[in-house]
């Protein structure tokens, strides 16, 4: 799992050290530049974005042994504090099909997180980093969660970001003593599932 997200935010930094260097490199005419720049991506002119996304998801480390593929949608927001840099806020909805581990059938995990985030633009590129807070059903509690991705900008309106988010998962009580349920809510229970989930995942959005 760590050598997963070590890859991960290594491609991350390879990205945007090459996108800077390009910037930086022959900037003899900027105002030439920077007109390119807004052709190539007409987002860079735009002061308030917002946007509604699909986004399929897929466990892994830890949380692929309880859960399989997930898929959910978002709703984001976007106001430019500069050309390059925007500042965002996205709500959204997933839900995760639980496994059955041994004598164990998990219910699907269920998630509304909450996010603000950076963006900083490359052209059609752009990295973006997140963090807030995901709101569980079925007593999954809430958790704080954060992620980072990369994506790109193909047309005014398709925007597809690749993504990895994670989040510290409340350990879940069986309930004995309780409501009952694999999610429980008693105070007798023993512990059947928590730790560290990590999720590997694609938002496909529309921006308008």
């Amino acid at each position: 799992m760590k050598k997963i997200i070590f890859v991960f935010f290594i491609v991350l930094l390879s990205i945007a050290t090459r996108a800077q260097d390009s910037l930086n490199t022959g900037n003899t005419y900027p105002d030439k530049d920077m007109n390119k720049m807004s052709s190539e991506n007409p987002t860079l002119d735009k002061t308030f974005i917002w946007s509604i996304g699909l986004e399929p998801s897929m466990p892994v480390g830890h949380f692929h042994d309880l859960a399989d593929f997930g898929f959910g949608g978002s709703v984001q927001g976007e106001i430019k504090a500069s050309r390059n840099v925007g500042v965002t806020i996205n709500a959204g909805y997933i839900a995760y099909s639980g496994k059955t581990v041994d004598t164990i059938s998990y219910p699907n995990f269920k998630y509304w997180p909450v996010m603000g985030g950076l963006k900083v633009y490359f052209g059609k590129a752009y990295i973006h980093g997140q963090a807030g807070a995901g709101f569980g059903e079925d007593n999954l509690g809430t958790s704080f969660w954060y992620g980072a991705g990369v994506g790109v900008n193909f047309t005014k309106r398709i925007d597809a970001e690749f993504k990895y988010t994670g989040w510290k998962q409340n350990e879940v009580s069986s309930g004995e003593g309780g409501s009952g349920g694999i999610y429980g809510g008693g105070t007798g229970g023993t512990p059947v599932y928590g730790g560290h989930y990590s999720t590997l995942g694609l938002r496909l959005a529309v921006n308008f």
